[in-house]
Formats: structure tokens, C-alpha cells, sequence
């Protein structure tokens, strides 16, 4: 099984997609309605879990947006909606409703996910700006080349991050 039939697959049957999300919305309606002051500490690993429940396919989605739209050129009009931005929106919509009521700075681990997010959005734009220079013959290949690239600019951005950070 690849991950284009995952992707398919999700596509043709996207009820776990909406029950997941729904579940993230209405914990998240839940959440910021009983959330107050005196409680934040409490809850904030469920403030958590919704940021990194929603965070991480977010993430994938992005990343899969920008492969599909940038290296692959892949028109808009053929892919799906609740693979390729529904859960980009949900994250948003999640992350600026806990924003709202909530300091991001208290949920335990967002500064690491907004850490991998900005290293993450390098990494895009590198491989970005050597694939429209044709730099070498990596590119060629298939997603497995660009994986591999994708890895090792990343390892090479974090510790480049964790050496200017200390």
C-alpha cells in the first residue's frame, strides 16, 4: 500500500475525516466554554492534545499541498478537498480558538511545534528554490528523492537552529 492509496482511499470514504474533526471541534467548544482562570493549569494537556490532534495532520496537509501543487503541478480543480485542505483549515480554526481564550505559551510543547513548523516551511522552501533551479539530478526521481532531501535539509536547519538558539 502506498500512500497515493491512502490518500485515495481517505478521499473516497472521508467519514473518519469529519468524525475526527468534529470530535477536535466540539472538545474544542467544550474547552474554551468551561475554561477560566483559576482552572488553566488543569487544563492545559487537553489544550495540548487538541493543538498537537490538530497540529500534526495539519502539518502533513501542508506538506502534501505543497508537494502536490509546487513539484508535482497538480491542478486544483482535481484534489480533494478533505485531504488537501480541510485539515489546514481545522488547524487554524482550532489554533485561533484556543488563542482566544487560552496563552499558547502555557500549552506544554508549542514551542517546539511552532519551532517545527517554521523548520518545516524552510525545508519547503529550499528544496522549493533547488528544484525550479534544477539543482542536480535528484529531482528526477521520484517522492523517495525528495523524501531523502527533505530529511537531511531538515536535520541540517535544526541543528543549525540549535546552535544559534544556545
Amino acid at each position: 500500500m502506498t500512500i497515493q492509496d491512502i490518500i485515495t482511499s481517505l478521499a473516497t470514504n472521508s467519514t473518519p475525516i469529519f468524525v475526527y474533526y468534529g470530535v477536535m471541534i466540539t472538545v474544542t467548544i467544550l474547552l474554551l466554554a468551561i475554561l477560566k482562570e483559576s482552572n488553566v493549569n488543569t487544563l492545559k494537556y487537553v489544550a495540548s492534545t487538541l493543538v498537537y490532534g490538530v497540529s500534526v495532520p495539519g502539518i502533513f496537509a501542508v506538506l502534501l499541498t505543497f508537494y502536490a501543487f509546487f513539484l508535482l503541478k497538480s491542478s486544483l480543480l482535481e484534489v480533494s478537498i478533505t485531504i488537501y485542505f480541510f485539515p489546514i483549515v481545522m488547524m487554524v480554526v482550532v489554533l485561533f480558538g484556543l488563542n482566544r481564550k487560552l496563552n499558547m505559551r502555557s500549552i506544554p510543547g508549542f514551542d517546539k511545534l511552532s519551532g517545527l513548523m517554521i523548520l518545516i516551511a524552510l525545508t519547503m522552501l529550499i528544496i522549493f528554490i533547488l528544484q525550479r533551479t534544477y539543482f542536480g539530478i535528484l529531482f528526477v526521481g521520484g517522492f523517495f528523492q525528495l523524501l531523502v532531501v527533505f530529511v537531511i535539509l531538515f536535520l541540517l536547519l535544526k541543528m543549525a537552529w540549535s546552535k544559534l538558539t544556545k
